[in-house]
């Protein structure tokens, strides 16, 4: 599989490509007052608002420090079970801010000394715990990473954001 790797802190994670629409630059997002912790705001992507997470608050490191390297995995939650090429009747997007977004690499979730990774409660989207030639990355599944109550909070407050 083909993964676009990240940091969030000192620890590597990564998101299966299959599932990132496009990657671009760390742009500021419009706040969205009373919106999720996790939540930085909104941006315009091709015509819609998205929602943008800050993965270092998700997962309690605080805001994402600003650097160069920072990007927005834009992420298309209706690609999962589709081939490619293949269009959705609607599509959905939620954006990832990640730090030091540097490249995409090749993982096997099956190689040999991958740990499924540990259970986490009330933590849903962290996945296989691999090796690769920098040392250990965590994959992370986007749509089961955010809880839907949040995740429907979250559209319905792009949405009030963006007008």
């Amino acid at each position: 599989m083909q993964a676009v790797v990240f940091h969030v802190g000192p620890e590597r994670f990564a998101i299966d490509t299959s599932s990132v629409a496009e990657v671009v630059p760390g742009i500021p997002a419009r706040p969205v007052p009373g919106a999720p912790e996790a939540m930085t705001g909104v941006i315009e992507y091709r015509g819609t608002v998205v929602p943008v997470l800050d993965l270092c608050r998700l997962f309690g490191r605080g805001d994402c420090p600003s650097k160069l390297s920072n990007r927005i995995l834009v992420c298309d939650l209706t690609r999962t079970g589709r081939r490619w090429g293949e269009q959705a009747e609607h599509t959905e997007y939620l954006g990832v801010l990640a730090e030091d977004v540097t490249r995409v690499t090749t993982l096997d979730p099956d190689a040999p000394g991958s740990h499924p990774g540990p259970a986490t409660d009330g933590f849903g989207g962290l996945g296989r715990i691999l090796r690769d030639g920098d040392g250990l990355v965590q994959l992370v599944e986007v749509d089961e990473l955010v809880p839907a109550d949040v995740l429907a909070s979250l559209r319905r407050k792009a949405v009030e954001g963006s007008g």
